[in-house]
């Protein structure tokens, strides 16, 4: 081909490439930009001024998408040059967006990514991307809200624990799902009933504000010393049960000890004044299928009341058979 007609070719850039698109462009409602593998915004729509509050010029005459706004992805950076990387479409998640010149922790955009990269269709190369963001920021923001009402609605509000009602729906839902599988393929659901020792005396020595704060204090001992897969709640009053998934009567009896011996252990002040706190515990493991699991809250039930009537500050195990005492450590 002579000079002559290779310069009447057209010139194949990003832009040509994206024309025709161009009318379907028009009538997105989310932001978009073309921007060339440079990083320069070559073309964007009036959305992407409304997410950013930018003018267009100021858009067009910024270096590149960075000096816009940037992008974090699981808190790392995501780049212009990142995203020109793609060879294929691509949808991102989760996209954490901060506009330049704004508070990036008073103006987090959430947002949804959608890369389309342009290649030379004669030479395969890399022309750039077309990129749409979405802003979920309002719906990301009012699904936690009703996260937060949600967690609100089964927490206790004192101790932060589960409530006696979630215990309950938790641990028949795990029940059922154990009745229904082969028993080779089940595994033990064990429960910890525990009680403040001595906690009306508390309440009538140090006055109800000091017993909140020791059922605070509990709670918190209760979360860091059991595993994040046990269920801690408050049954009511003085009075927690927790759900061992998992866990023979052997195993939770290892974990009630470790709770009491933490309780015990942990110097509790108030107001400058020592409250000494220790922990009764009784421990079950269901029988599934031959028993109910309120059956098997009796059992940890009457374990508990064989601590409190051999001296308190123990922890007994009711095997089904019979209840034992473990030693203190």
């Amino acid at each position: 081909m002579s000079e002559a007609a290779k310069t009447l070719e057209p010139l194949i850039n990003i832009q040509s490439e994206f024309a025709r698109f161009e009318h379907f462009a028009k009538v997105l409602l989310d932001a978009y930009v073309l921007v060339d593998m440079e990083g320069r915004v070559v073309k964007s729509n009036t959305m992407l001024t409304q997410l950013t509050g930018l003018k267009t010029r100021q858009i067009m005459k910024a270096d590149n998408l960075d000096g816009i706004i940037t992008f974090e992805v699981d808190n790392k950076a995501l780049g212009y040059k990142n995203i020109a990387h793609y060879d294929t479409p691509i949808r991102i998640d989760e996209v954490r967006g901060h506009v330049a010149g704004k508070d990036k922790e008073e103006d987090t955009l959430n947002l949804i990514l959608g890369v389309y990269p342009f290649l030379n269709p004669k030479t395969n190369e890399k022309l750039g991307f077309f990129l749409l963001i979405r802003d979920v920021t309002a719906e990301t923001n009012l699904q936690g809200q009703y996260k937060d009402k949600a967690i609100q609605s089964i927490t206790d509000p004192l101790t932060t624990l589960f409530t006696r009602a979630y215990f309950e729906e938790y641990l028949s839902g795990q029940v059922t799902r154990m009745e229904v599988l082969p028993e080779n393929e089940r595994y033990p659901i064990s429960i910890v009933m525990c009680d403040i020792d001595f906690f009306k005396k508390i309440n009538d020595k140090y006055g109800h504000q000091a017993g909140d704060y020791v059922l605070r204090n509990v709670s918190r001992i209760m979360k860091h010393t059991f595993r994040k897969t046990d269920v801690c709640c408050r049954y009511g009053g003085e009075e927690f049960l927790v759900i061992l998934p998992a866990a023979n009567f052997e195993n939770a009896g290892l974990a009630a000890n470790k709770l009491r011996q933490a309780v015990q252990d942990e110097v509790i002040i108030f107001e400058d004044t020592h409250i000494p706190v220790t922990l009764s515990c009784g421990v079950s493991t269901i029988m599934i299928g031959q028993e109910t699991y309120p059956e098997a809250m009796g059992r940890a039930d009457a374990a508990l009341y064989e601590s409190k009537h051999n001296g308190r500050n123990l922890v007994s195990i009711h095997d089904g058979a019979k209840i034992v005492g473990t030693p203190r450590t």
